[in-house]
Parts: structure tokens; sequence; C-alpha cells
């Protein structure tokens, strides 16, 4: 923590700020609930083809776009229902069940990959600690034999490494890919839908996705 009386002023402007603001419940409250009490992500979509990567011939979908709806959905709480509301000149002409796999599919697989990812977790952790153990059992057989060796304590700390690295994975390594996973999901059953741009009133927050 900073004490430095120089900083006295930017804490002053963040404290008020904070108060300004108020908490980011607050926020999402104002900024993206609907009626309903789903949180509404609004995409402006000037060309629909930029849905896409320019190199996947429409089945990759365009990272910036994916990054701008991640960065939005960022505040929001994974137990809040979320609407991807893309917001288009011609809902006639855009081919919206091609779309919604494409959404539905890339937070799915990813989602799927963050499963993978916990169990390789788990699994590292659990070899990481049993070698910790193993090497501690090493250490006291060679004490309860009155085998001194130079590299006795080189040994007990090694031991301790392995379990510090094993605990450190398992619960704090895990618990952050686990929220990683609980918002992949929220994103994987969110509900995509499009408007026809007069038909919806823009708010300043509506980013349009073009190049």
């Amino acid at each position: 923590m900073l004490h430095s009386k120089k900083y006295d002023p930017l804490f002053k402007k963040l404290a008020a700020m904070d108060k300004k603001s108020g908490s980011i419940d607050d926020f999402v409250e104002n900024e993206y609930i609907d009626e309903s009490g789903a949180a509404i992500i609004n995409v402006r979509l000037n060309n629909t083809d930029n849905l896409f990567s320019e190199y996947s011939e429409k089945k990759v979908l365009n990272l910036d776009l994916m990054h701008y709806i991640d960065s939005q959905a960022d505040p929001i709480s994974p137990e809040i229902p979320i609407i991807i509301n893309f917001i288009v000149d011609d809902v006639n002409k855009v081919d919206q069940i091609y779309i919604k796999r494409a959404i539905k599919r890339f937070y799915w697989l990813s989602y799927k990959s963050m499963t993978q990812e916990l169990r390789r977790i788990t699994i590292t952790s659990a070899i990481l600690f049993l070698v910790g153990i193993g090497i501690t059992a090493v250490y006291q057989i060679l004490y309860r034999l009155n085998i001194d060796l130079f590299a006795n304590e080189i040994i007990l700390i090694a031991s301790w490494v392995f379990i510090w690295e094993a605990f450190s994975r398992f619960t704090f390594n895990r618990r952050a890919k686990q929220i990683e996973k609980l918002n992949e999901g929220q994103m994987a059953v969110a509900t995509v839908r499009f408007q026809n741009a007069k038909d919806v009133e823009l708010t300043d927050d509506t980013s349009p996705i073009d190049n």
C-alpha cells in the first residue's frame, strides 16, 4: 500500500469518483440490465462479413469482435443471463442461424477447453504433491538412519517447494480457471438476437464493429 503524500490528490480524486460512480453492481444495473433482468450487450454491425476473420471463409469469428463482446461482459456477474444483441441494417439479409451457431460454438469450445485445463491443473497438482511427499519421506528416512548428508537440507527445501507449488496450483490457479470457465459458460448459453437499426434507439455505449 502506498502512503506517500504525493499520491494524496490522486487518492482524493479516485475516492470522489468511486462515490459518484457507485458500485459495479450499480453500474451493471444502470448500463446493462433490461426490464426482464437480463444484461444486454449491444453490437452495431455495419457489415455482417466483419463477424468473421477475412482469412477463414466465414468459419472463424473475428477476434476483435469477440474481444469487444468479452470486454462488455466483464463486469456482469455469471448468474445474470446475457443477451448479445446485434444491431444490423436489415435482419432479413443476415444469416441469423449460422451466426448464432458460430457464436455458440466459439464460447462452447472455450468452455470445454477450460474444463480440460482444470483437469490438467488438478492432475499436475496431485503429481507435484506426491513428489513433494515422496521427497519428504526420503528426508525422514535419511534422518532416522542418522545419515547426515550435505544434500539433506536441500532435499527438505525441495520437498516443500513441490508441496507449495502443488498447493498454489490447486488453490489459486484452479480458482482463477474456474472463474474463467464460469464466464465462458455464461457466454455459451447467452441469447443471440438481431434487431434492425431503425427499430433500436442506440445508447452511447453501443460501438459499431466495422473496418
